[in-house]
């Protein structure tokens, strides 16, 4: 069995920490740009390096939502975003764009794409179609019965991730 990661969701720079200090071994964030709750107390890009700094200082890791669905005006600033994303040290995007998807392969292959829950994957098909746009994640649609995610993860080789309330 693989070892199962504890993912947290993280409002603000001092509860990331805390969710890493306390057993979370990454933390996902929302940024100012790209995020579905950009209007939030989301992180500047100053806080996603102190977080990626004090993450690696733990041996963790941190990603970044990218789950708007873009519009032409918001992809203006999308590589830029990227490389500034890379230089902090993200580990991963979460994002439901297949354009985002593909842009951050071939402007910044070292971050890890994870496709999110938006997408409502819920079927091994699905998943077959995400490997082969070579992201490294999936997280399953919320609905998903046990059932289910057993006969999925039965099926692929690719990270799954499940939401667990």
């Amino acid at each position: 069995m693989n070892k199962i990661e504890l993912l947290a969701p993280a409002g603000n720079l001092e509860k990331a920490k805390i969710a890493l200090l306390y057993g979370a071994d990454a933390v996902y964030v929302g940024g100012k740009q790209f995020s579905l709750r950009a209007r939030a107390s989301n992180f500047t890009e100053s806080d996603i390096k102190e977080l990626c700094e004090f993450a690696n200082g733990l041996g963790k890791k941190v990603y970044v939502t990218m789950n708007i669905i873009p519009h032409d005006e918001d992809l203006k600033t999308l590589e830029d975003y990227l490389i500034s994303l890379e230089k902090c040290g993200v580990n991963a995007i979460i994002t439901s764009s297949l354009f985002i998807i593909k842009t951050a392969e071939r402007i910044t292959p070292s971050i890890e794409r994870h496709v999110s829950t938006q997408m409502s994957i819920t079927n091994s098909s699905a998943i077959k179609h995400w490997k082969q746009m070579n992201v490294s994640r999936v997280v399953l649609a919320r609905e998903n019965t046990l059932e289910e995610i057993e006969y999925i993860a039965n099926k692929t080789d690719l990270e799954l991730e499940i939401f667990i309330h």
